[in-house]
């Protein structure tokens, strides 16, 4: 089933698989953020994303009646979504890191 949701929103959206797991990584992230009403400096944000992708991930396995392990396909998948996440966490924990010393700084 969940394939099949993969393969109309592939269609819907003219995407290949892979973006849209960086389009869907950086909707649930984004969604994440505003539920949990944190920025993106906190690492819950991204640890949801990466649980929703974790458990994506092992579905993909057991789809089916057969178990299909494809090591490549699923740390490709992975890359895909948290990328951008990722860079955002680091980012803005190094800005705050600045912020936090130049206040530090002129205290």
């Amino acid at each position: 089933m969940l394939n099949k949701i993969k393969t109309e929103l592939t269609e819907l959206f003219f995407l290949s698989r892979d973006a849209l797991h960086i389009h869907l990584g950086i909707a649930i992230y984004l969604v994440a953020m505003l539920i949990f009403r944190r920025g993106p400096a906190s690492m819950v944000p991204w640890l949801v994303l990466l649980a929703f992708e974790l458990v994506n991930e092992v579905l993909d396995v057991f789809h089916g009646n057969h178990i299909e392990l494809d090591i490549s396909g699923a740390l490709r998948d992975i890359g895909n979504t948290m990328l951008w996440p990722t860079v955002a966490l680091i980012v803005a924990r190094v800005i705050a890191r600045r912020q936090r010393s130049a206040a530090t700084a002129q205290a």
